[in-house]
């Protein structure tokens, strides 16, 4: 009797061990499933997104306003380029290209600022409101402007577009900022320009400094008395 009772004992330990081994391969089974559900569920989603097509173009419209509210501007980009393929003649697109410039420049995206006022400009400007689309435009670039000791095509370009605007619209509103604006960006070339004379000079090269020399504004240098810009003392070690 006490055999037997032994034997059922340890049968029934053998047995609760491999309910026991079944049931953690079922639990391990269970979470790989859920595992892969949920990145089906994410990749359906995400292709879902990418996919969509032969919307609405309020749809698109809000969908940008959407991503610029959360900060997503990649997306907003995106959606707009769905907007203009698919409804061309919108006029919801005139002012999603505004709209997405204000927020590129407000992220401090200036080129992609700069790219949505531009094309506005060339697509959908008007007596109106083209002062105003040019002045964001020169305010992204004025905003760009990070390193003003080193680009000779970027001052150059950007006061012909200060010339520009001011020719255009010389009753603006903006007109006073846009001085302002050009204003500073002379002074950033004079330093440029000086920096340059510098290498030149280094050089021995009489000819190629003196045409720099002539180049530098020095009454508005005189009147204006800029602060040098700052320069790290790591980047001085390598700079001019």
């Amino acid at each position: 009797m006490d055999i037997s009772c032994t034997t059922a004992f340890k049968a029934l330990k053998r047995d609760k061990t491999i309910y026991a081994i079944f049931f953690i391969y079922f639990l391990k089974l269970c979470a790989i499933l859920c595992m892969g559900l949920i990145i089906l569920t994410l990749n359906a989603c995400d292709k879902k997104n990418n996919n969509e097509f032969n919307k609405p173009a309020m749809y698109w419209y809000q969908s940008i306003f959407k991503e610029i509210k959360f900060g997503n501007l990649e997306s907003a980009d995106n959606f707009y380029a769905s907007l203009q393929s698919e409804h061309i003649n919108s006029p919801l697109l005139p002012e999603s290209m505004l709209i997405l410039g204000q927020a590129h420049m407000k992220k401090e995206e200036y080129l992609l600022a700069e790219f949505y006022f531009d094309e506005y400009l060339k697509r959908f400007s008007t007596m109106q409101n083209a002062d105003y689309v040019m002045y964001l435009k020169l305010q992204s670039r004025y905003y760009g402007l990070k390193n003003y000791s080193k680009d000779q095509e970027f001052f150059s370009a950007s006061l012909g577009e200060f010339d520009t605007f001011l020719e255009r619209f010389p009753n603006s509103r903006y007109v006073p900022f846009v001085q302002t604006m050009q204003v500073r960006f002379v002074l950033g070339q004079n330093e440029l320009n000086k920096g340059i004379v510098n290498v030149y000079k280094k050089q021995r090269k009489t000819e190629a400094t003196q045409k720099y020399l002539d180049r530098i504004d020095e009454e508005l240098t005189s009147n204006a008395k800029p602060k040098p810009s700052h320069i790290p003392w790591y980047v001085r070690m390598f700079n001019w």
